[in-house]
C-alpha cells in the first residue's frame, strides 16, 4: 500500500514542480498573451476618494423544476459605498418561469417573469442630500430581460452540456446574468461622474444574447463616466505549462499588495476589456482576476486603488467587502427555497399530485444523494 502512496506523492510532486511559465494559454485567436514578466506589476497605493464605489451581485434558486418547466426565484442585490460606509442597498426579488416552446420541430426554451416583491433598503448619509434625493425622485426600474433575448434553442451551445440538450434548469443562469447586468444599467442613475461599478465576475459574454446588455451597460456608463469593472473570485485559466495563474505570478515573489498587467490583448467583441490579476491586501493570501472596460483602461491604477481601501475587513482580507455583503444577500438559501416549494404545492392543491409525477420522473440523483 506505501508503494501506491509512493506512486501518488510522487506524481502530484512532478505537477507542482517550479516549470517555466511564459504566458497565459488562450484557445480564442483574438487574445493574444503577453509573456510573464516582473516588471508587469504596480504596486497599489493608497489614495483619498470621495467616489462611490457600487456592488452588485445576483443569485437563482430553482422551486420546481419539470421536464419540461422550472420554476425559479432571481435575486439581485446592490450595495453603494463611499468612503467605506455604506449609503445605499437594495435587494429585488422575481419569478422566472421557464417553458419548452416548439418552433419548427425544434425545442426551445424561454421565460415569463412575475414580480415577488420589492424589498429595498436605502442607507443614506445624512449630509449627502444628493444621493437621497437621487433615490427619492428615482422611480422603481424593471430588471426583467427582455422574452426576446431568452428565446434560446436546447441545443444553443451557450447553454448546452456537451453534445446532449440543455437542461431546461441551465436557462436560470442565463436570467440571472442579464437580470445583474440590467440592475447595473440601473445603478448609474445613483452614481456621478469618475464613481465605480463592480460587478461579480468577468466583462465576457458566454451566453447567447448576452452582449446586447453588456452593450447599453457601456454605453450608459461611458454617457455619465462611470467606470464598470469586474472581479473573479475564481479563473479557469491557466499557463502555457498548465498552471494557475496564481501560481505563476507568486513565482515572481514580488511583496505587498500589486496590480498585474498587461496579461493579453483582447479583440474580442464579446469581450471588450483590459484583464490584470491583483493582489488586494498586503496580508491576503489570494489572487483575483480583475477586469475593466477596455475603453476605460486608463483609469486602472486609480480604480484599483479605491477597490483596494475596501479590502480590509478580516471577514475575507484582500476581497472587497461590497462583494462579500452583495453575495450574501443575493444568496437564497435551501431553507427559503423549501419554504417557497411548500407554499406552492399548497396553492397548486390537488394539480400538486400531478406535478409531482413529473417531477418523480427527474429527480432520481437526488433521491441517492439523500440516502447517501
Amino acid at each position: 500500500m506505501q508503494e501506491i502512496y509512493n506512486q501518488i506523492i510522487n506524481l502530484v510532486k512532478n505537477n507542482i514542480s517550479n516549470v517555466n511559465d511564459n504566458h497565459v494559454q488562450f484557445s480564442d485567436p483574438n487574445y493574444k498573451p503577453f509573456n510573464f514578466d516582473k516588471n508587469n506589476f504596480h504596486e497599489i497605493k493608497n489614495i483619498e476618494s470621495n467616489n462611490k464605489i457600487a456592488f452588485i451581485d445576483a443569485g437563482s434558486s430553482e422551486i420546481i423544476k419539470s421536464s419540461n418547466f422550472s420554476l425559479n426565484l432571481i435575486r439581485v442585490y446592490y450595495t453603494i459605498y463611499q468612503n467605506n460606509k455604506r449609503i445605499n442597498a437594495k435587494k429585488q426579488d422575481f419569478y422566472a418561469f421557464v417553458y419548452t416552446k416548439n418552433i419548427d420541430d425544434e425545442l426551445y426554451y424561454n421565460a415569463e417573469f412575475i414580480d415577488y416583491n420589492l424589498k429595498s433598503d436605502n442607507y443614506n448619509n445624512k449630509n449627502n442630500n444628493l444621493i437621497k434625493n437621487e433615490i427619492k425622485n428615482n422611480n422603481e426600474k424593471n430588471i426583467f430581460p427582455n422574452n426576446e433575448d431568452l428565446l434560446l434553442s436546447s441545443l444553443d451551445k451557450t447553454i448546452k452540456q456537451g453534445i446532449t440538450r440543455a437542461s431546461i434548469s441551465n436557462m436560470s443562469g442565463v436570467i440571472r446574468r442579464f437580470a445583474e447586468l440590467k440592475a447595473a444599467s440601473s445603478v448609474i442613475d445613483l452614481l456621478n461622474n469618475d464613481d465605480i461599478i463592480v460587478l461579480d465576475g468577468s466583462l465576457q459574454c458566454t451566453f447567447t444574447n448576452e452582449k446586447k446588455y453588456f452593450e447599453k451597460l457601456y454605453e450608459k456608463a461611458s454617457n455619465k463616466n462611470i467606470i464598470i469593472c469586474g472581479l473573479s473570485k475564481t479563473t479557469t485559466l491557466m499557463t502555457d505549462k498548465g498552471s494557475s495563474i496564481a501560481n505563476a505570478l507568486n513565482k515572481l515573489n514580488q511583496k505587498g499588495k500589486w496590480l498585474y498587467n498587461p496579461i493579453a490583448d483582447i479583440k474580442s467583441n464579446q469581450h471588450k476589456a483590459e484583464m490584470s490579476f491583483v493582489k488586494l491586501h498586503e496580508s491576503s493570501k489570494y489572487t483575483f482576476r480583475f477586469e475593466i472596460y477596455k475603453e476605460q483602461k486608463q483609469h486602472l491604477n486609480n480604480i484599483i486603488s479605491l477597490i483596494a481601501n475596501n479590502c480590509k475587513d478580516s471577514v475575507f482580507i484582500g476581497y472587497p467587502y461590497g462583494l462579500i455583503e452583495a453575495d450574501r444577500n443575493a444568496r437564497i438559501s435551501n431553507q427559503e427555497k423549501q419554504m417557497l416549494l411548500t407554499l406552492f404545492s399548497t396553492k397548486l392543491g390537488k394539480d400538486w399530485e400531478k406535478i409531482k409525477q413529473s417531477i418523480s420522473n427527474i429527480n432520481a440523483h437526488e433521491i441517492l444523494d439523500s440516502i447517501s
